[in-house]
């Protein structure tokens, strides 16, 4: 129940800053469809030892394939500057 739930906030969380980021760098991502493309990439991390290579895989491939941005700079951008807030929110949440 407890992987369900880091599941669930990740997704949420992430999709959030997967939205702000694209408006950061100008790249035109729905909140909708971020939360899918962020939601396949969690699934996909929770495979022990390379699901975070997979991960990060499936999330440049989904991204590519509803924005239609190029993978460099855009694509790439968006995705370091994704993980690094997520990751930052993630670690602010873990310290309370």
């Amino acid at each position: 129940m407890e992987i369900i739930l880091i599941l669930i906030l990740d997704v949420v969380i992430t999709g959030l800053f997967l939205w702000l980021a694209g408006k950061v760098t100008t790249v035109q991502v729905g909140y909708k469809e971020g939360v899918v493309c962020v939601g396949a990439s969690s699934l996909l991390a929770l495979i022990p030892g390379f699901g975070w290579i997979l991960s990060i895989i499936a999330l440049f491939y989904l991204l590519k394939q509803y924005t239609g941005a190029a993978v460099w700079p855009d694509l790439i951008l968006l995705v370091l500057v994704t993980k690094f807030l997520s990751f930052i929110a993630f670690i602010t949440l873990v310290g309370m």
